[in-house]
């Protein structure tokens, strides 16, 4: 059922009823809402008839029910009658059986009382009992391992490691048996545990080193297992290290060694690793041993007692090789030292490697190169002497693939950077950044020069500054081998510097090629402007052809006027000596720079004069008129005008400028203003007839 209709069943409907019967038990039945659902099914007076049926069958359902549960609910009385008697007849018993049960637990809890005293008790007398055991072997252990302690020195080799294995075995039994019962320890009992464990420890270390001097090998590792099993381990490679190895280095690590040395700091770095395969190899072979290798506490000989005390002794007595004051002595130090701990590292296991570099010493080691010093006085070495090589004008020394002194300048500054005797692996992070500014500042500077201002040659419209074009073709041609270069060095960085996504070096080099090659812009507008302006001042004299013309008698022209040879002479010039040096397509993309911005001035001048002709012949057409007027006897003139000798003129000039920019292999009809300008001439001398 839905949760709004109660858990309860109705008597079957008769079939045909206008409402359901489950309608009735809905715990939200409401009689107008039952109605307002029900008004658009049955009328008023078939509701109420069809109610009364279902009413009808309800009551008849009631009888039923009744009738069938009768006879229960006469018994049920019945039933209860004289149960009251029972359940007192009963109670008599019952309250016997609690008090039994009750008296029944009271003797089982004395009874646990009880046995918990005597457990408790029990329980002491064992404790106490197992403290007098302990004590009693705390007696014992102190007797038998002072009596070992009396007679090792006098046994053989053999006997001795044996009876050291021994003490050392009572001596942990001792110290076991002495924290159980150091409740009931007497003092002096105490005071001869320290004095056995003192002399055990004095007689071990004793051996030690007889063995080590003696190099008995067996014995050796023997006597380390047996200290490694009194938990000596870390002493005993202080021990070492103190006695061992320190006097050996004593006389190798110090100033007067390093002065004497021919090597210099590598001899003495040969000197110190050399112990290794010498008087050291049997400490290092032996702390190595497989035997030792169940330890959960290792020795660690190469780390904690060899490398440890080396470089204790050279930052203090060879303190003098950390100075970074000369690079090439720092740099020779420093890297005869990383050297030195890669050999060292060859000597180590992979877990002593890991633990070397984890040491105070080692990291202490790293921080005494003082790197950045280093760095900043090859910064100013390298860029310094790069800066002061820039000169504003750009100097030509043509040598290798460069043309210029500044072009090779910056090279060398970068080659320099990656070279043996300067170069740290340390720093290559600092050494690419340098790279990536050195190759920035002379972008910079080429951009510099390109951009610069130049004074206007105004009262010598003839010469160009033929230096400043020059120099910028020369740094084209620079930028290009420069860029020619840089793949192969980005992989002789990539063989340098120790990352791992490698990638990341030639994205990061990207942008300087990107800088570089937008020189290549600068380097265009600085040509095509300065020829530009040149070539301007010429263009502008075709505002003179109207005075070659007017009432000259000139012949009808055919051939280009002065400036237009000029401007052809010097562009093909050019083109010759810029072809020895640059590639096809930049020469293509300067002429095409050129012409557009030249032939858009042109265009105007044309258009200016083309205006002024029409204007003037407009006015003499106007004076004509007039005088015809007041003269009627005079004729017309014929013939070709001046006006027309002006057009033919600008015409013919026009087409040898096309002709020219055709020479230069460019496409006339994509230069700005050309399509228009060859229109415009097309246009005014259409109409004239040549006889």
């Amino acid at each position: 059922m839905e949760n709004n209709i109660m858990e309860f069943t109705l008597p079957p409907a008769p079939r045909g009823l206008c409402f359901d019967r489950n309608d009735f038990v809905k715990t939200n039945f409401s009689v107008d809402n039952f109605l307002a659902e029900h008004q658009n099914v049955a009328s008023l007076e078939t509701m109420r008839d069809d109610l009364g049926v279902y009413l009808k069958v309800l009551r008849l359902a009631m009888i039923e029910l009744i009738n069938k549960d009768y006879a229960n609910f006469v018994n049920l009385c019945a039933t209860l009658i004289g149960f009251d008697k029972a359940i007192v007849k009963i109670q008599v018993p019952l309250g016997q059986l609690n008090d039994e049960v009750i008296s029944v637990k009271q003797c089982l809890e004395d009874a646990m009382k009880e046995l918990s005293l005597w457990m408790s008790q029990r329980h002491g007398l064992q404790k106490k009992k197992q403290l007098l055991k302990h004590y009693s072997q705390t007696i014992n252990c102190l007797k038998t391992l002072d009596s070992i302690l009396k007679t090792i020195t006098l046994k053989k080799r053999q006997e001795q490691v044996a009876l050291a294995d021994r003490a050392a075995m009572q001596y942990n039994q001792l110290k076991f048996s002495i924290a159980k019962c150091d409740s009931i320890i007497k003092p002096d009992h105490k005071l001869q545990y320290n004095e056995v464990g003192g002399k055990l420890i004095q007689t071990l270390n004793e051996l030690l080193f007889n063995f080590w001097n003696n190099s008995e090998e067996e014995n050796l590792l023997k006597t380390l297992i047996t200290l490694a099993s009194l938990d000596r381990v870390k002493e005993s490679e202080m021990l070492i290290r103190k006695q061992a190895v320190a006097p050996l280095l004593q006389d190798i690590i110090n100033e007067p060694a390093l002065q004497k040395s021919k090597e210099g700091l590598q001899g003495i770095y040969d000197r110190i690793l050399s112990l290794l395969d010498t008087k050291l190899k049997l400490l290092l072979t032996v702390t190595q041993h497989s035997k030792l290798s169940f330890l959960v506490k290792k020795y660690r000989f190469l780390v904690n007692c060899f490398w440890c005390e080396v470089e204790n002794r050279l930052e203090v007595n060879l303190a003098s090789i950390f100075a970074p004051g000369n690079p090439q002595i720092f740099y020779r130090r420093y890297s005869e030292s990383v050297e030195f701990i890669k050999k060292l590292e060859k000597y180590c296991s992979a877990d002593d490697m890991k633990l070397l570099h984890q040491t105070s010493e080692y990291k202490s080691f790293q921080r005494r190169w003082n790197l950045p010093v280093y760095f900043q006085i090859r910064f100013q070495e390298v860029a310094g002497s790069y800066e002061a090589a820039l000169q504003k004008s750009p100097t030509l020394e043509p040598k290798d693939e460069f043309v210029l002194r500044e072009t090779q300048k910056c090279w060398n500054a970068i080659q320099e950077c990656w070279s043996d005797g300067v170069y740290i692996e340390a720093l290559a992070h600092k050494f690419w950044k340098l790279t990536l500014q050195l190759l920035s500042r002379y972008a910079t500077w080429a951009n510099a020069y390109c951009t610069q201002r130049i004074p206007s040659q105004k009262y010598e419209p003839t010469n160009v500054n033929k230096n400043l074009i020059d120099n910028s073709i020369n740094i084209y041609v620079d930028i290009q081998s420069l860029l020619r270069k840089l793949p192969h060095l980005l992989e002789l960085v990539k063989t340098k510097i120790p990352i791992e996504n490698k990638d990341l070096l030639g994205q990061s080099l990207k942008a300087s090629e990107t800088i570089l090659q937008g020189t290549k812009e600068k380097v265009r507008d600085c040509v095509v402007n300065e020829l530009y302006e040149n070539f301007n001042v010429h263009l502008k004299q075709v505002s003179d052809i109207p005075r070659l013309y007017r009432k000259t008698n000139r012949s009808v022209p055919n051939k280009p006027c002065t400036y237009i040879d000029v401007v052809s002479n010097a562009l093909k010039e050019f083109n010759e000596e810029a072809s020895k040096k640059l590639d096809n397509t930049f020469t293509m993309e300067l002429f095409e720079s050129l012409f557009n911005v030249m032939t858009v001035s042109y265009y105007k001048y044309v258009e200016d004069v083309l205006t002024s002709v029409q204007k003037t012949e407009e006015s003499l057409r106007r004076l004509k008129q007039i005088r015809e007027m007041s003269s009627p006897q005079s004729s017309d003139s014929t013939g070709v005008t001046d006006g027309d000798k002006i057009r033919l003129q600008l015409n013919v000039d026009v087409v040898s400028y096309g002709n020219l920019a055709r020479t230069l292999r460019l496409n006339v009809n994509s230069v700005h203003k050309f399509p228009e300008l060859s229109s415009m001439v097309t246009d005014a001398v259409k109409n004239i007839d040549i006889k």
